[in-house]
């Protein structure tokens, strides 16, 4: 019994982890439990529960971003998440590079708008810069083609017909 309990707390902590290895430890704990027993029915539960599990597009979203903190006083920091709006792509890290408060942009905005009210923006500005690294996860591609279809008989290929030039030359 406490072979399964290790495999149902590992199968827990998988949380963050893809569904597909969650799936392999339970598979992993079901070898472990004597069949027909309560623990055998509980993780074959838990194991339709993972399979008839599909994630929405705002938690494929959610669990890719990121989070960045921009220490602008010392009351509290600025919190921003970086999240793609794209399933394929994930934020690996968001690195604060610079920022700094902007002074009198209420002026400014004032002079754009070319009215000056009486009420003053109490707001304060900042200018951030970060970098950051995303990647992309390239889409499923076709499968090659069982023939060539420009010498579907079996000829030679214009590839292999070409010149190579001085270096490759036979």
């Amino acid at each position: 019994m406490n072979k399964f309990a290790k495999m149902t707390l590992a199968a827990m902590a998988v949380e963050a982890a893809s569904v597909e290895s969650a799936q392999s430890l339970v598979q992993q704990a079901l070898l472990n439990v004597e069949a027909g027993s309560a623990a055998a029915m509980h993780l074959e539960n838990a194991m339709s529960a993972m399979t008839e599990t599909k994630f929405t597009d705002a938690e494929i979203l959610s669990r890719n971003s990121q989070n960045v903190n921009v220490p602008i006083d010392e009351k509290r920091a600025l919190t921003l998440k970086v999240s793609p709006t794209y399933t394929l792509d994930s934020v690996n890290s968001v690195t604060l590079k610079s920022f700094r408060k902007i002074v009198g942009y209420d002026t400014f905005e004032s002079i754009r708008k070319k009215t000056r009210g009486e009420s003053k923006d109490t707001s304060d500005y900042y200018n951030v810069t970060v970098s950051m690294m995303i990647q992309r996860k390239p889409v499923e591609a076709a499968a090659a083609p069982t023939a060539d279809p420009y010498a579907p008989n079996g000829a030679a290929t214009l590839a292999s017909t070409l010149d190579k030039g001085f270096p490759y030359d036979d």
